[in-house]
């Protein structure tokens, strides 16, 4: 396992980008990206804001093989830096038309996170070849590790990554369906 550091920014930028772009359906990710134009584009956008922000404000780890990724979020965001990387992001992937509408979903997220302190575990990416051969549960596993006495929180849409999480210890403690997909919290004690 490797803890990422700004040298290794864009391998873990690639390793989201690549684990997610072809996905269309309904989800968290194509929530956030602004529909039409660039994809692509938007997507990388989104991959590196979130990369930036956990550099920041938590951690950022890849496989040995570089072939996962896996971001924790660790401490409260605030301050000028994450102001800076809202607004690139805003510009580059969300469209100010449609901050309203991410707000709001962000909203209801964080009402549903613990009151009492967790980690964020925010993201999680294989690249597509290499899904289904163990390597993003050798990473969870190794990284839930370093954070084995603090409780674990994610929240997942679809049915594969709800499965792989259950798997994997995670337990649901709410569902909603307000969006425009299904929307499941987790937790790992």
């Amino acid at each position: 396992m490797i803890k990422v550091s700004y040298k290794e920014r864009d391998a873990a930028v690639d390793i989201l980008y690549k684990s997610f772009i072809d996905i269309l359906i309904p989800n968290s990710i194509n929530f956030v990206v602004k529909k039409g134009g660039d994809r692509k584009k938007r997507l990388k956008a989104l991959m590196r804001y979130q990369v930036d922000i956990a550099l920041h404000y938590g951690n950022v780890y890849l496989s040995d093989d570089g072939k996962a990724c896996v971001i924790y979020l660790e401490k409260s965001q605030s301050g000028i830096k994450k102001i800076m990387l809202e607004i690139q992001l805003v510009l580059e992937c969300i469209g100010l038309s449609r901050i309203t509408k991410v707000l709001t979903r962000e909203r209801l997220i964080k009402a549903h996170h613990p009151k009492e302190p967790f980690v964020h575990l925010w993201l999680m990416g294989v690249i597509p070849e290499d899904q289904g051969k163990g390597k993003g549960t050798r990473l969870l596993e190794e990284t839930m590790r370093i954070y084995s006495n603090k409780l674990i929180y994610v929240e997942t849409t679809t049915p594969e990554n709800l499965r792989f999480y259950q798997k994997n210890g995670f337990s649901i403690f709410h569902e909603t369906q307000e969006l425009d997909y299904p929307l499941y919290f987790l937790s790992y004690v």
